[in-house]
Order: C-alpha cells, then sequence, then structure tokens
C-alpha cells in the first residue's frame, strides 16, 4: 500500500481502536489534548528535539519538515511556556505540515484555532521562549511518554495520541479494522439484548452470575 492511501486508512480507524490493537502501548500520556474539539491529525512524525524555554529549534523543524508531516516537537515535558503560536501555525499552514503534537505548551490559541492549524499540547502558557538552543531535527524524541521515531505514523484524535511504528503500520491498521468488524458485531448484539458480561466473557469474574 503506497504511504497516501495507507495515511488515508489510518485516518478511518480511531485512536481508541489502534490503542486496544497495539496493546496498549505507543500511546501518548493524556496531559497532551487537543486545542480545540473536534480536532484530528493523522500523517507521519517529523521529530524536532527542543529545550524547556526554548523554541529554536521548532522553527528549524518548520523550516525543513516536508510538506504532509506531523512535527512531533519534545520540550522535554516542559508546559511553562507557549513555544508554539500564530507565527509558527501561519508558517506551517504555508508549508503544508498537517498539525503539531507537543509536550510543551501553546500560546497565542485564539488566532491558531481561526486559522484551522492542529494542535496537540500540554497546555496553554503565555510566557515567551528564548531562540539560543538550536537542538536536533528527524531524531527519535520522547514525546508524552513515547519515544517517536521520524517516521513514525500519528494518529491524533479528541480521545488520545498513538504512535504506529512505520514499519508495522499496514499490519495494525488490519488488525484495528478487524477489531472495528467485531465491535460492529458486537453492538448489534447489544442492541438486541445481549449483556456485556456475556459477549466480554466476564460473567465468571463476578459473584453470584458465575452459575446464573
Amino acid at each position: 500500500m503506497d504511504e497516501k492511501a495507507l495515511i488515508a486508512a489510518l485516518e478511518q480507524v480511531s485512536s481508541a481502536t489502534l490503542h486496544e490493537t497495539m496493546g496498549k502501548r505507543h500511546t501518548m500520556q493524556s496531559c497532551v489534548q487537543p486545542l480545540w474539539r473536534p480536532l484530528t491529525i493523522c500523517g507521519p512524525a517529523f521529530t524536532v528535539q527542543a529545550r524547556p524555554a526554548d523554541n529554536l529549534a521548532t522553527h528549524w523543524g518548520v523550516a525543513v519538515a516536508p510538506a504532509g508531516s506531523v512535527l512531533v516537537v519534545s520540550h522535554e515535558a516542559d508546559n511553562t511556556c507557549g513555544g508554539w503560536g500564530e507565527i509558527l501555525s501561519v508558517a506551517s499552514q504555508a508549508r503544508g505540515l498537517k498539525g503539531l503534537v507537543t509536550d510543551g505548551a501553546v500560546r497565542d490559541t485564539v488566532a491558531c484555532r481561526q486559522l484551522g492549524f492542529p494542535i496537540f499540547s500540554q497546555g496553554v502558557a503565555i510566557k515567551g521562549t528564548s531562540k539560543s538552543y538550536p537542538g536536533a531535527v528527524n531524531v527519535p524524541v520522547v514525546c508524552a511518554g513515547v519515544t517517536v521515531y521520524p517516521g513514525d505514523y500519528i494518529v491524533a484524535d479528541d480521545d488520545g495520541i498513538v504512535v504506529i511504528p512505520r514499519d508495522q503500520a499496514e499490519e495494525i491498521l488490519t488488525q484495528g479494522r478487524q477489531r472495528d468488524e467485531r465491535e460492529a458485531e458486537i453492538m448489534a448484539q447489544l442492541r438486541g439484548g445481549a449483556l456485556t458480561i456475556d459477549l466480554l466473557n466476564l460473567r465468571d469474574k463476578l459473584p453470584g452470575l458465575a452459575d446464573n
């Protein structure tokens, strides 16, 4: 499957389904949230290693990331400064980037919402940043508890963010689709009166219900 078709297919699978499909691994911590809802991002990661309170590396990343990339910026989990705002959003849109995921904070939130550039961050902070540390781009980074390698696929929606290893993406997509099909069957049975404790084989775990 070519990358364009793969991304289009991954966009149709929820982060929750992919989270379960991958054995509850490769999922960012819930401290990183969408700047508004509903909001989705799906695409290959272009990684940036920045420092707390410094966004020089982020400017570098925006300058060199290929169109279609999801910018993943590690600020080493520091959310005391707004390392992203209106200027970087405008620049990223002009370069064809698909969105931002960061364990840092953002500002200029009204303008960012109006622009519509998708942003997932660890909060909002008005304090500005320095531009002194070049950091690194296109290297493995740790963002919200997950190691992200350049080219891994990011799927982010209102429920959370999963990181799909690039070399496993087609297999995970297939498994995710299969899980969605099984859950559709469960939903149909529930609407017909079935119980979750039976469909999910939970009866034996509940006192007094095992033999009923």
